[in-house]
């Protein structure tokens, strides 16, 4: 069973958080994808077939690396979120 976080992550991932993804995103994207392909038609076949196999491992761990990065982040936030209201409800000394 997935905890609630990743679950908040899944709807962040698939878009369904209302969150658009930017143009500047898209755009990087994009010219990334260009480049990859501007870069294989220049490799050897044996080359090329080494880059596929280095980008999908890549493409592989980016995934994982982005929902860990996401979990902790919103772990942090909840620890600040609940260390600002621990002070607040204790009395105020002078």
């Amino acid at each position: 069973m997935k905890s609630i976080i990743e679950g908040l992550y899944d709807m962040y991932l698939n878009g369904n958080a209302g969150i658009p993804v930017t143009v500047h995103c898209k755009e990087k994207k994009k010219e990334a994808y260009e480049r990859y392909k501007m870069l294989r038609g220049k490799l050897s076949p044996e080359l090329a077939e080494e880059l596929e196999k280095l980008m999908d491992i890549q493409l592989e761990i980016m995934p994982q690396e982005l929902e860990e990065s996401f979990c902790t982040g919103f772990k942090t936030g909840a620890k600040l979120m609940c260390e600002i209201f621990q002070k607040e409800s204790q009395p105020y000394s002078i």
